[in-house]
């Protein structure tokens, strides 16, 4: 086994989304659609704030105003790619290397992250993760290579985003841990986090 997979922890995740998704997805008329925007820098998949309910409420109402909404989710991690192990990062920079001898042979611009596109926020969080997608795939795809039965079910990672909370500091106001569920199935329990 990895040392970064983690097959019987049991985290709360919250997803921001409009009314009418939420009430759909706990009616279980719908299941989550998975994430696929080239931007999603955690891979592709279904987004969760883990632990952080007001962070989650905050997206929900900047995204959707009063229609904003938030469902929350038991989440089995699974087989978890979790990059805040350092043995997890070692395989990023494999991978950024891997994608830079391909870029190279192709005579090919690397791909880069970049900021909010309307300016909002802190401009240092380069908010769009192009590149960033992009290397954890690579990673996801050649630790399969290695190990051909390891197949992730999800991707954590901290992420830092927005000003300093205070002068000087290296706590930023909207930081969080962000969950991406490659593996629906983990979604072991969904409920209303306002009831």
């Amino acid at each position: 086994m990895h040392p970064f997979s983690y097959c019987d922890i049991t985290v709360y995740g919250f997803h921001g989304c409009n009314q009418d998704i939420k009430q759909r997805l706990i009616n279980k008329e719908i299941r989550f659609e998975c994430s696929t925007n080239r931007y999603d820098w955690l891979g592709s998949g279904i987004y969760f704030w883990e632990n952080d309910f007001p962070r989650a409420h905050y997206w929900a109402e900047q995204s959707h105003g009063d229609n904003g909404a938030v469902i929350g989710a038991k989440i089995r991690l699974g087989k978890c790619f979790d990059l805040s192990n350092s043995f997890a990062k070692e395989l990023l920079i494999l991978s950024y290397n891997d994608l830079c001898v391909e870029w190279k042979k192709a005579n090919t611009i690397p791909i880069e992250n970049a900021p909010h596109p309307r300016g909002i926020g802190n401009p240092s969080d380069m908010i769009l993760r192009y590149l960033d997608k992009l290397v954890i795939e690579n990673a996801i795809l050649l630790a399969s290579l290695q190990e051909p039965d390891i197949i992730y079910d999800t991707v954590r990672a901290p992420f830092q985003e927005g000003f300093p909370v205070y002068p000087g500091s290296a706590f930023r106001e909207h930081d969080h841990i962000h969950l991406c569920v490659r593996n629906p199935d983990l979604l072991t329990e969904l409920f209303d986090p306002g009831q």
